[in-house]
């Protein structure tokens, strides 16, 4: 049984699932890259330094720009669709594209840092689960090295804060362990898996979500289920409640990581009928 939305409570259940081995699930995780395919044909077709070459012709002439950079919504609509489309979804070719454009607006510092802001934004709330640490490289090489427009004391703090967050959350880092009324933490739970859900029982997306973890469970009814009901009135509650937004990252329910048996992070931000493309192989 996964918690009653009606209550607000946590629920822990010890089940157990078939282990996948680190590199195995490494591998995994490349084979659902959508993209990834669709790059590797390509590249039967044509060499990598012509695709490179294509991608640059997209941006041919940006060295002479001299049009408006703020609220730009033309050039902010390229910018989307080169790295939705030109560009493989991985952190390691977005980082290389983004120097290589950075590196192609010269002198020009406006049209740079609009470049910068609007791809650290982009970046924040990214399509797949491995692309925040493209937020924390753009912080690393650029926002806590330049001077750049309309970075401030105060944003620069937030976007340290995000940074560190997301660095700390990367896939394979540990997850933050934490004890909450009567569970006594993660490393209490002996299982292959670990489900962590954070949820508001208010939240019809949640109890959706809810629903689906519920049929995965019963597809594999031996993984752990930690959920956790933000939305609570107990006042004992508020400390560890703003601790757990905190290590966790937050913003929106519901929100679910998938933990292995050492409580590594494998995945997070993802939707729970998704889990089964985690623990499987097929």
């Amino acid at each position: 049984m996964l918690p009653n939305p009606e209550k607000n409570h946590y629920f822990c259940s010890q089940i157990k699932v078939e282990v996948i081995h680190l590199k195995d699930f490494k591998a995994l995780l490349k084979k659902q890259v959508k993209s990834k395919l669709i790059i590797a044909l390509l590249l039967l077709v044509f060499p990598l330094a012509k695709i490179q070459a294509q991608n640059m012709e997209f941006w041919k002439g940006i060295e002479t720009f001299d049009g408006p950079t703020d609220n730009n919504p033309i050039l902010a609509a390229q910018l989307d669709f080169y790295f939705d489309k030109l560009v493989a979804p991985l952190p390691d070719s977005i980082c290389v594209e983004i120097n290589r454009l950075v590196a192609k607006t010269g002198e020009n510092t406006d049209l740079r840092d609009f470049i910068l802001w609007h791809l650290l934004e982009r970046y924040r709330h990214p399509e797949y689960m491995t692309q925040d640490q493209v937020f924390v490289w753009l912080y690393d090489q650029y926002f806590s090295q330049l001077e750049i427009k309309d970075l401030n004391e105060s944003n620069m703090a937030l976007i340290r804060e995000k940074a560190e967050r997301l660095r700390r959350l990367a896939l394979f880092n540990p997850a933050p362990d934490f004890q909450w009324k009567s569970f006594k933490g993660l490393q209490s739970i002996d299982s292959p898996y670990t489900v962590l859900f954070f949820y508001d029982h208010d939240c019809d997306l949640c109890q959706q979500e809810l629903h689906d973890l519920d049929s995965v469970v019963q597809q594999h009814p031996t993984i752990s289920i930690v959920a956790i009901d933000l939305n609570t009135d107990d006042l004992d509650d508020t400390e560890g409640l703003d601790w757990l937004y905190e290590a966790y990252d937050i913003e929106t329910t519901p929100l679910l990581y998938v933990l292995d048996s050492k409580k590594r992070i494998v995945a997070k931000k993802i939707q729970a009928r998704q889990i089964p493309l985690i623990i499987t192989l097929e």
